[in-house]
């Protein structure tokens, strides 16, 4: 069938591929890479997000990471405010974790994403410290009409 709505994905970004350890209650920058609608993400205001994260003790069973944006040059070249962690700047979405040990992965699909920004982990109220070496990576997203 042509005309039917089809989804197309941009090329993955690694925004941190070593996290530092993030402790119950803080928000860390995820300071690999900013993220670029047009540099990065071929003009596509959507993309996924996926996470890799592990606990050294079992945290709280569904209590979220939280992931935020800090739209950058929205002012020519003014910021957006560093977001904290009772304060969020931009909210993207969230991820319930299981009281595991073990590597957890998540995805937050098809989040509508500011121009140009940095993004930021908010380990929100999980008892626990996330573990050094925690991963984001995003995918820029879009759809089209089959030809």
């Amino acid at each position: 069938m042509s005309g039917e709505t089809t989804v197309v994905f941009g090329t993955t970004k690694t925004l941190e591929a070593n996290g530092a350890a993030i402790a119950n209650g803080a928000v860390v920058q995820a300071d690999d890479a900013s993220y670029d609608q047009v540099a990065d993400g071929a003009g596509f205001i959507y993309a996924d997000f996926v996470l890799s994260f592990a606990f050294a003790t079992a945290p709280t069973e569904n209590a979220v990471l939280a992931l935020y944006a800090r739209p950058l040059d929205i002012d020519v070249t003014a910021d957006a405010e560093v977001p904290e962690a009772t304060r969020p700047t931009m909210f993207i979405g969230s991820v319930p974790v299981n009281n595991v040990t073990t590597t957890q992965y998540a995805t937050l699909i098809e989040r509508q994403v500011p121009a140009k920004a940095e993004y930021y982990l908010h380990n929100s109220g999980t008892g626990q410290t996330v573990s050094a070496g925690w991963t984001l990576k995003v995918t820029p997203r879009s759809y089209k009409a089959a030809a």
